[in-house]
């Protein structure tokens, strides 16, 4: 497996605990205590999940039920409540960085019954009848210890002909890729979802740094030194991560795009909308509205997303009662955008000075991108648009409709994964969406940062 589809394996889990966050479980009897010993020291979290399908990737994007609990030093203890009965695989990592994704190594792992890797649903299932508990061993493959969150070298590696730094300048956090040779580039600035960090939004940028781009990955939560929830978030944040691009010897400072999926579309479209010097803008899996902000650890109490000079946004909150463990979370923004009247929410797209591409999947089962980048075109046309606008949809995509270039095993694995229910879509309409949607990005921003020149 390469690093690139490590990296967007591992945002998997992210993405479907920020999904889950968006409502309670409904009460049901059972309880699963599970102890974890051999826990080396007291840094971070713990991390663990339950996945009830047999049919299912394991370990990988089925996550039934998630916990989470301070690091303790030799044994610590996660809880899953409101279980129905059942056999779940169960699976934890020590999240010693605080990065929310398994880095083994060091990070250490644990699987139930202690099955080695790579384990089976089968060999890790516990069976819960009643209130149970079980006791697991943390595993180590190198005993490296703790690792001081500044040294850790975050964000994909940098590909042959690409020079790597990690940006922690002014507040910032991100990883920036520029390849080599003489003259200024034009750069793109990348902004992943609801899994946080560096991990996706690095990921994909790779792609854009073999056609010449300079990209700068910027964590916005969830990593050291920014807030381990999404909330609060300043939108000047990332005027900060545009104005430290203009200044890079290598970047053109008038050839400059923004890229954002997911939840990270809302922050890219928000950016474009505030800043006319911003000369494409590309959103995928989008929103054209302001959603609540996802907080792990306080799920049941999570505030905006966005601030500006320290005022929230109005924000849309998901209908929690549409709610359906491992189903499809789309009925929950659905449901919330039907009864919702305020124009106030709305992203301002109309006020973006530059061209605007939305790439959707039309089984998206997260949440209604499709719908959503829909109502932006109809906004742009009433607002009689000046820029050139399109909306790429795909029959069958789903939530995870753009990886970049999809050449190479990497996209052939992930299109060869079982469907996963809540990101919607199946492997094959997928990679197709990739194969047809790279080359229109590609284009799209040429046209736009390069052609002028």
């Amino acid at each position: 497996m390469s690093k690139e589809t490590q990296i967007v394996i591992r945002a998997l889990p992210r993405i479907l605990i920020a999904a889950a966050c968006l409502a309670g479980l409904p009460a049901v009897a059972q309880t699963l205590t599970v102890t974890i010993t051999d826990v080396h020291s007291s840094t971070g979290k713990i991390l663990a999940s339950l996945c009830d399908d047999p049919a299912a990737q394991f370990p990988g994007g089925c996550m039934t039920a998630m916990a989470m609990a301070d690091a303790t030093e030799g044994t610590t203890t996660v809880v899953f409540e409101n279980l129905k009965p059942g056999s779940y695989a169960f699976q934890a990592f020590h999240d010693e960085d605080g990065d929310m994704m398994p880095n083994i190594p060091p990070e250490g792992y644990a699987f139930g019954n202690n099955a080695s890797f790579p384990p089976s649903f089968k060999r890790a299932a516990i069976t819960v009848a009643s209130d149970t508990t079980a006791e697991v061993r943390m595993n180590y493959l190198e005993q490296f210890g703790s690792v001081a969150p500044a040294q850790i070298d975050k964000g994909a590696p940098a590909p042959a002909g690409v020079t790597k730094t990690i940006v922690r300048d002014n507040g910032l956090l991100g990883a920036f890729y520029l390849p080599e040779g003489s003259g200024k580039r034009p750069a793109l600035l990348i902004l992943g979802g609801s899994e946080g960090g560096l991990g996706a939004s690095s990921g994909v940028g790779l792609s854009f740094t073999k056609q010449g781009y300079a990209v700068l990955a910027l964590a916005y939560f969830m990593e050291d030194g920014l807030p381990q929830s999404l909330e609060n978030i300043p939108l000047e944040y990332f005027d900060k991560a545009v104005a430290w691009l203009k200044q890079q010897p290598g970047v053109d400072a008038n050839a400059i795009g923004v890229i954002g999926g997911s939840r990270g579309s809302e922050a890219a479209l928000l950016l474009a909308s505030r800043d006319p010097s911003i000369k494409a803008v590309m959103a995928f899996a989008p929103s054209g509205v302001v959603w609540q902000g996802l907080n792990f650890a306080n799920p049941m109490n999570m505030g905006p997303a966005w601030t500006v000079d320290g005022k929230a946004l109005p924000f849309v909150t998901p209908d929690g009662m549409k709610y359906r463990p491992g189903a499809p979370m789309k009925p929950m923004f659905d449901a919330a955008l039907a009864t919702e009247k305020r124009t106030t929410v709305d992203i301002p797209v109309e006020r973006i000075n530059a061209p605007i591409l939305l790439i959707s999947g039309a089984e998206d089962a997260l949440w209604p991108s499709h719908d959503m980048a829909e109502a932006i075109m109809k906004r742009l046309s009433a607002a009689n648009f000046a820029h050139a606008y399109k909306h790429l949809s795909y029959e069958g995509a789903g939530h995870m409709v753009f990886i970049g270039d999809p050449a190479g095993a990497s996209a052939q694995s992930m299109a060869k994964a079982p469907p996963n229910p809540v990101l919607g879509g199946t492997g094959a309409a997928g990679l197709a969406a990739w194969t047809q949607n790279w080359p229109l990005t590609l284009a799209f921003f040429d046209n736009a940062l390069k052609d002028t020149h």
